[in-house]
């Protein structure tokens, strides 16, 4: 697809969060039906810190929850031929073994994740088994990524989360993306840097948005809250994520 009418599909579609009616095709589906995508939004239970709410807002895990996953299922479903409705989703602990049974999970703000053995384990053969993870909303202050790390070297033993560059297949599979179009949020030091896990076959596993929060865009996208070309860039990743895994 041509990028400016991806663009301009993409613009469509968010406007049917302001007029509703334009984008609500996938709507009449049972969102519970299992042969629909799930999103899997994953719940860690202890936190680095003594924080059972963070600065007036949800517990780290929770950030952006629910409006991102229905806002990102809604353009999922009109932009791809992926299967879903903006209500497919759910939430599951991360030491759960029943997120086997789904080929995408996402993480938001793995900063503060204080990984236990059970949830190591867990993700452990959940990568084992072909999974996909996305870590979502995590920067470089706080030892943020010194603390995600860590729990991904006992997820992970012996292999590195490594930056990913450009060319990655991961950033091309759906749409051609740029590194360039998507600058850090919340005029936060530095560029946003994708690191991944990568197995023998070259595959991604493990998806890191460092400096960067996605999942935020998806959520205000339908509140003139920022601006459409940064939503639209972050839905654009979110796709190829989704579409990767799915495929590859």
């Amino acid at each position: 697809m041509k990028s400016w009418l991806a663009f301009a599909l993409l613009a469509v579609v968010l406007a049917g969060f302001f007029w509703p009616g334009l984008a609500d095709i996938a709507d009449s589906r049972d969102p519970n039906d299992p042969n629909l995508f799930n999103f899997v939004r994953l719940r860690y239970n202890g936190f680095i810190g003594n924080w059972t709410t963070w600065g007036g807002w949800t517990v780290p895990w929770a950030h952006d929850y629910p409006r991102a996953e229905q806002n990102f299922l809604k353009i999922l479903a009109e932009l791809t031929t992926v299967e879903t409705t903006p209500d497919s989703y759910l939430v599951l602990d991360m030491d759960d073994p029943e997120i086997m049974n789904y080929p995408v999970v996402y993480v938001s703000e793995p900063g503060y994740w204080n990984c236990t053995q059970e949830e190591v384990t867990n993700l452990r053969e959940y990568l084992d088994r072909g999974g996909f993870i996305i870590f979502d909303d995590f920067r470089d202050s706080r030892g943020e990524w010194e603390n995600f790390a860590r729990c991904m070297q006992q997820v992970a033993p012996g292999r590195v989360m490594q930056q990913l560059s450009n060319d990655e297949p991961i950033f091309h599979c759906f749409y051609n993306l740029s590194f360039e179009d998507m600058p850090a949020p919340y005029n936060v030091p530095g560029d946003p840097v994708y690191y991944g896990l990568v197995d023998d076959d070259g595959r991604v596993q493990v998806i890191a948005n460092f400096n960067n929060d996605i999942g935020d865009y998806w959520e205000w996208s339908d509140q003139s809250l920022v601006p459409i070309a940064l939503s639209n860039e972050a839905y654009k990743f979110g796709i190829n994520y989704v579409i990767y895994a799915l495929t590859h």
